[in-house]
């Protein structure tokens, strides 16, 4: 054989195993320019809030800018679409919760989304709901007198929309107890808090990151907590287990996803860096400010719990029809 062509066997050899090394190479210099976390809702919500912590510390960690940019309206369905349809790179993430991830593609036909579409990057949080009535002195006073009431006559509750999880934590609730109750939608959960407080409506069924200044003030009175365990932030509120409703946990679940197809070494840095985000104290102690638990688990975990959470919530959803645009 001529030299000529030993040294042309050579050099395709040698530019194939260079050609074969990039992905690994790509994988590993990950990240080498801003990363965008996408945030479904507006700046100032609660999503937007911990949207923001997180990027701020997570940047850092990963050596590049974390850029929360807000691509909020219908429901979520923006911002989810316009992450599913990003490059599977890593460089495009959404921070979402249960809700917009599993139940809003059941409700809107506009969706055109689910789960599947995206991977699981990194757990981030669970916060715990409330069932509240307003602190009067004629309002239930525990679950039991909450049922009671419903049985007894018709009554109204309240969420902040239809479809949110604060209707569907109430449904929930009224179907294990038996009881029926009027579904009465506001914008938000503020408006929902002032007729409850007014006595338009008996009770409704929100997260303590809305409700806890409420509750500290006197407004509001807390009749158990919708979590496995008690809230540190009121340990003499029972859990519903213990109020005599076991069986049923009702919280938000969130964490950020990357378009399906992403590296599996890149989401592993990208998770890596997010628990030691949540294994900070001062994250932690802001978590707690707003009634929210950092959720680390792994990120097989994280899917398992969501996927749990799904066979509950999208029965739920069929049974109740719910239809949104």
């Amino acid at each position: 054989m001529h030299l000529s062509r030993i040294g042309s066997i050579r050099f395709i050899l040698a530019a194939l195993l260079w050609l074969c090394a990039i992905p690994a190479f790509a994988a590993d210099s990950f990240p080498s320019r801003p990363i965008t976390l996408v945030i479904t809702q507006g700046p100032g919500s609660g999503s937007d809030v911990l949207g923001r912590l997180i990027a701020n510390y997570l940047g850092p960690l990963l050596g590049q800018t974390v850029i929360v940019e807000n691509r909020a309206g219908a429901a979520g369905i923006i911002g989810h679409q316009s992450v599913m349809r990003a490059a599977p790179d890593g460089y495009t993430l959404v921070f979402t919760s249960t809700a917009a991830l599993l139940m809003v593609p059941l409700m809107n036909p506009n969706a055109k989304y689910a789960m599947s579409d995206f991977v699981a990057a990194a757990p981030v949080m669970r916060a715990p709901f409330a069932v509240l009535v307003a602190n009067t002195p004629g309002a239930p006073k525990t679950i039991n007198e909450l049922i009671a009431a419903l049985r007894a006559k018709p009554q109204n509750f309240a969420s902040s929309g239809i479809g949110a999880m604060t209707h569907l934590g109430s449904e929930l609730l009224l179907r294990r107890a038996g009881a029926q109750a009027t579904h009465v939608p506001y914008k938000g959960s503020g408006a929902a808090f002032n007729d409850l407080m007014g006595g338009q409506v008996l009770f409704t069924t929100d997260s303590l990151t809305a409700s806890m200044a409420l509750i500290r003030g006197g407004k509001l009175r807390a009749l158990a907590v919708t979590g496995a365990t008690r809230a540190a932030s009121l340990p003499d509120v029972p859990t519903l287990a213990e109020a005599g409703l076991p069986g049923i946990e009702i919280a938000v679940t969130g964490g950020l996803f990357a378009p399906k197809g992403t590296p599996h070494d890149v989401i592993e840095k990208i998770a890596a860096a997010t628990t030691k985000v949540l294994q900070s104290p001062e994250v932690q102690k802001r978590f707690a400010a707003v009634e929210t638990d950092p959720l680390i688990v792994s990120n097989e975990a994280f899917v398992d719990i969501l996927r749990k959470e799904a066979t509950v919530w999208e029965p739920l959803v069929r049974q109740l029809d719910i239809k949104v645009d």
